[in-house]
């Protein structure tokens, strides 16, 4: 099992979208940087559901701005460490 740099450039976060006529509240994927902007939210993979932290970029450390699973799924492939088989996360955040 061969481990790689967590890939994950979009998280979804639970909230209100939609138009003003049909508004929805539910899951709505939203690319890292613009996540990052928001405070107090619970934030997930897209791929296996599971909980993600996000990260601001670091220019000591040459990383860019990124999300990443509070607790390893070996079943993601956009975490650090992929099995090679898709499962959803052990603990998926609904």
């Amino acid at each position: 099992m061969g481990c790689v740099l967590d890939q994950i450039v979009e998280v979804e976060v639970k909230r209100w979208h939609g138009t003003t006529e049909n508004r929805v509240y539910g899951w709505h994927r939203m690319p890292i940087k613009e996540a990052l902007r928001l405070q107090d939210e619970v934030f997930r993979c897209p791929e296996c559901l599971g909980r993600v932290r996000l990260k601001y970029a670091s220019e000591e450390k040459e990383t860019v701005d990124r999300a990443e699973h509070y607790s390893k799924n070996v079943g993601c492939s956009l975490g650090d460490c992929f099995s090679g088989e898709k499962k959803q996360h052990p603990k998926p955040i609904q």
